[in-house]
């Protein structure tokens, strides 16, 4: 079961150069929503390339896209590339998925409590930025949030 939204605003765009001749992004296989917002929000965007994910660096790299969709944490692993938030309001990119029986156990409310103060100190962009290994200011424009949990 899907026991609610855990995490909004997970993705970015990440490019080289100058962001106003980002024309065709490569984006993960399979990312439908992803490339929805970033089409609304950048209509600049003419074309949309689905890639591997092991390839899509490399397709910015090599320059045979001009920007490239992907998760906050894999964009924090070439911090040299600038990016932007894929949408100007907030959507969800990460759910939990729970079997319905444990949702019924002490263990899940345990797990529950720890995520919930795990996702508090990870709203701070200062501890995130430290857990990620990039400098605060590269947090600045990012708007991530991980949600707290209601406990059953």
């Amino acid at each position: 079961m899907i026991y609610g939204p855990a995490i909004m605003n997970a993705e970015v765009l990440c490019y080289k150069g100058a962001f106003e001749e980002v024309r065709h992004v490569g984006i993960s296989q399979g990312r439908q929503s992803e490339k929805e917002q970033a089409k609304r929000t950048y209509p600049q965007i003419e074309e949309f390339q689905e890639i591997t994910q092991k390839g899509i660096l490399y397709s910015l790299e090599n320059g045979q896209v001009d920007g490239v969709i992907q998760d906050l944490t894999k964009a924090a692993n070439v911090p040299d590339y600038s990016c932007k938030p894929i949408s100007e309001t907030d959507y969800v990119s990460y759910v939990l998925v729970v079997d319905k029986e444990f949702v019924q156990t002490e263990a899940f409310e345990d797990f529950i409590e720890s995520y919930n103060r795990a996702a508090e100190k990870l709203n701070d962009p200062k501890v995130l930025a430290e857990k990620l290994g990039v400098e605060e200011t590269w947090m600045e424009d990012k708007s991530i949030q991980f949600l707290p949990l209601e406990l059953p």
